[in-house]
């Protein structure tokens, strides 16, 4: 990547009244951290939160007050200006994704350089305790001697980083203290305390690394199938090819116990395909011509050709991996609390330190105390470790949540919102009435008009449209041009002819009288069906009925949301009041709000909020996302739902199981004890260690070997949340 072109590329990639989402460049931690400080300057910008791994730039203003177009020229201009500090740096570790999120780290020393360090520091600490204690030959610890010039090369790395570290975020911080303590001890004479400061550092470093990369490679383990090579269709031959060379368009065979390799349309044959992988479904999936295909899901009976549409890093499975991972870098609040309470624990160690030596006038004591408040290291890590191994636990059950932030707001929401149709209702409905000017007859004119209308929509209602086309033997035109309004219906431009399908207020709103059906729609929102018109050339046609049956365990996951202290329970829907309202009341909604337009949706949302509610939203569609964006958590469906939906949710379900939300809270209510744990353990040990040191009960080495044993503890008390399963009698998701 040029830094001309990082200068001034700066893309829209999302936009939602009050949220806009760019991409500029990928950038380091520190590089993030100016560069938040210079946008957080700019007029009526409300927050900015920018992903450096990923390159987002995400702004949030206040509606009504800001001219979105202004903000993001001035965004550009600023990044015109700005001079990242390592360029190449931020490009290798954004392109390995190594970069974990935890309070504690070098993040400008390469990781393996810290490794050394710290099996250097652990050899010659290994080699002068067996001096002192066994050879009864202690090395000389003045700053200079061979001790004193080891520990001075080994802090190196750690007074480099504190400078930096210094300058980006000014005044006092964890770093500048363990320098000082390290760079006291080894001029005060105590070489070796200023190597146990070091190693007790680089060990929780590395620790923290070590629960990190667990959390990926649990991800990984769950969502990554490898598939090496593929067939591909090369002027009538099949050829063998590795997947990385698949391009978009290409057309790939697959046969009986292979995996299929890219996301794709089935253009030829029928095959039973396992898709347990991505949607959690136990049974296999009938597969024809026409059909969604997703890569890693594993084809049992048949033959298929699938034309590639989305290939390598583009897939389905590939994004939701780079979804969790990125997630690791967006930290939560409890995280933020521990930094505040680290910072606290540094100023009391400072206090105690400075009090220890003006007391007793004992170096010894002094330097205890200090050795264990200048690592509150444990601290730091006691949200961030538990927090990263729940993000990957959670993977593991098919959540992909974008951060701790989310993962932690989650547990306390006391209002949650579901669209209607794919989301609260199966994502496949059925087309069960055609009715035509003189009844049910002559319909199959009409259903070709609507399959055409709607080939090339996602929704889950033109789907149905067209399937059911098909199954009547009626082949639609994909040549059409189509133009979808949101929460109304399509207009289609098929050869001389405009269709148009959708509602009512579609039709009314397109001059096309449908009084001659409006009885027969009456007649289908009392059945509790959706009733959709079919238009051509401003004139009506006819009348599809639609209908949707409730997801299985849709009630018992409104009953337990219900008893877990979630208080409103709203439907949210652009479909009618006839259909909408008995189905709202057969669940136990408290609330049924039909026919929405998008932007009325992400309204009813900001109301919910403004009575101080914690709000989440749970939609699947294109017409979701601003309510999504809206939110305080957006929750959208993985496979089937609509990438724009994706996009603006902060988490995402891989499949359509809603139970998967009680699952998330009981996570979420986890990770939290087990912060609360760690925080405990971390501040109990420093106080009872400080305390040991000013009473001259606590030797230097013995202060270091507390921290190490209460250290350990966190890490292995936040490990236990990577294989955390909830209560089975908590109507937890089967796997």
């Amino acid at each position: 990547m040029q830094p001309a072109r990082r200068k001034s590329d700066v893309r829209v990639c999302h936009f939602t009244r009050g949220r806009i989402r760019l991409r500029a460049f990928r950038m380091t931690e520190e590089d993030a951290g100016l560069l938040r400080d210079r946008l957080t300057r700019l007029d009526r910008l409300r927050d900015v939160d920018i992903r450096p791994l990923t390159g987002s730039i995400i702004l949030h203003y206040v509606p009504g007050h800001s001219d979105p177009r202004e903000l993001v020229r001035s965004v550009a201009k600023e990044l015109r200006s700005f001079r990242p500090t390592h360029p190449k740096k931020a490009l290798s570790r954004a392109a390995r994704r190594d970069e974990p999120a935890r309070g504690l780290s070098l993040s400008t020393v390469p990781f393996f350089f810290q490794l050394v360090v710290l099996l250097f520091v652990t050899g010659f600490l290994t080699f002068a305790l067996i001096r002192k204690f066994l050879l009864k030959s202690p090395l000389s610890e003045t700053p200079f001697s061979i001790t004193g010039g080891a520990a001075l090369i080994s802090a190196l790395p750690l007074l480099t980083h504190t400078v930096r570290e210094t300058r980006v975020r000014r005044g006092f911080n964890i770093y500048l203290f363990l320098s000082g303590a390290c760079l006291m001890a080894i001029f005060m004479g105590e070489a070796l305390t200023a190597m146990e400061i070091l190693w007790v550092t680089g060990l929780s470093i590395v620790l923290e690394d070590y629960v990190a990369d667990r959390s990926r490679r649990a991800i990984r383990e769950t969502l990554q199938v490898i598939v090496r090579s593929a067939f591909v269709l090369v002027d009538g031959t099949e050829v063998e090819i590795p997947v990385e060379k698949i391009a978009r368009g290409d057309i790939v065979v697959v046969r009986a116990g292979e995996r299929i390799p890219v996301d794709g349309t089935v253009m030829e044959g029928e095959a039973l395909v396992d898709e347990a992988f991505i949607t959690g479904r136990a049974e296999p999936a009938h597969r024809k011509k026409g059909d969604t295909l997703y890569a890693g899901t594993l084809l049992q009976q048949g033959l298929l050709r699938i034309r590639a549409d989305r290939v390598g890093e583009e897939t389905y499975l590939n994004r939701m991996i780079r979804l969790v991972e990125d997630s690791l870098a967006n930290r939560a609040p409890a995280e933020q609390r521990a930094d505040v309470l680290a910072s606290r624990l540094l100023l009391m160690g400072t206090v105690a330190t400075i009090g220890t030596f003006l007391i007793t006038r004992q170096a010894m004591k002094a330097l205890t105390v200090l050795l264990i408040s200048a690592c509150p290291c444990a601290t730091v890590m006691a949200a961030s470790t538990a927090i990263s191994a729940s993000l990957a636990n959670a993977a593991r059950h098919r959540v992909f949540v974008k951060g701790g932030l989310y993962l932690e707001r989650f547990n306390a929401a006391d209002c949650f919102c579901f669209d209607k149709t794919g989301t609260v209702t199966r994502e496949t409905p059925q087309v069960t009435a055609v009715i035509g000017p003189g009844g049910r007859k002559g319909t199959g004119r009409i259903l070709a008009l609507a399959a055409t209308a709607e080939f090339h929509n996602p929704h889950p209602l033109a789907r149905a449209i067209v399937d059911e086309a098909l199954h009547a033997g009626i082949e639609p035109s994909p040549d059409g041009v189509s133009q979808f309004i949101l929460g109304r219906g399509v207009r289609t431009e098929a050869g001389r002819e405009t269709i148009l399908v959708g509602s009512g207020l579609f039709m009314n709103e397109s001059g096309v009288d449908i009084t001659r059906f409006a009885r027969a729609a009456r007649g289908l929102n009392a059945e509790g069906k959706t009733a959709i018109y079919v238009a051509r050339n401003a004139q009506a046609q006819g009348l599809l009925g639609i209908s949707n049956s409730p997801r299985v365990g849709m009630k018992d996951v409104l009953d337990w949301l219900r008893t877990d202290g979630v208080d409103r329970l709203v439907l949210v829907t652009g479909d009618t009041e006839q259909v909408t309202r008995p189905l709202g009341e057969r669940l136990g909604f408290d609330r049924v709000l039909p026919s929405l337009l998008p932007e009325d949706k992400a309204g009813e949302i900001e109301r919910l909020r403004s009575e101080g509610r914690i709000v989440v939203m749970v939609g699947d569609g294109i017409n979701d996302a601003l309510a999504l964006s809206g939110a305080d958590i957006g929750v959208a469906m993985g496979a089937g739902g609509a990438e724009t939906a994706m996009e603006a949710a902060d988490i995402t379900l891989a499949d359509s199981d809603l139970r998967r939300l009680i699952l998330l809270r009981q996570v979420s209510r986890q990770t939290l004890r087990v912060i609360e744990q760690n925080h405990w353990l971390a501040v109990s040990t420093n106080l009872v260690g400080i305390a040991g040191g000013i009473f001259g009960n606590l030797a230097p080495i013995a202060g270091g070997i507390l921290h190490i044993i209460h250290t350990m503890g966190i890490m292995l008390n936040s490990s236990r949340l990577l294989r955390w399963e909830p209560d089975p009698s908590r109507h937890s998701p089967q796997r």
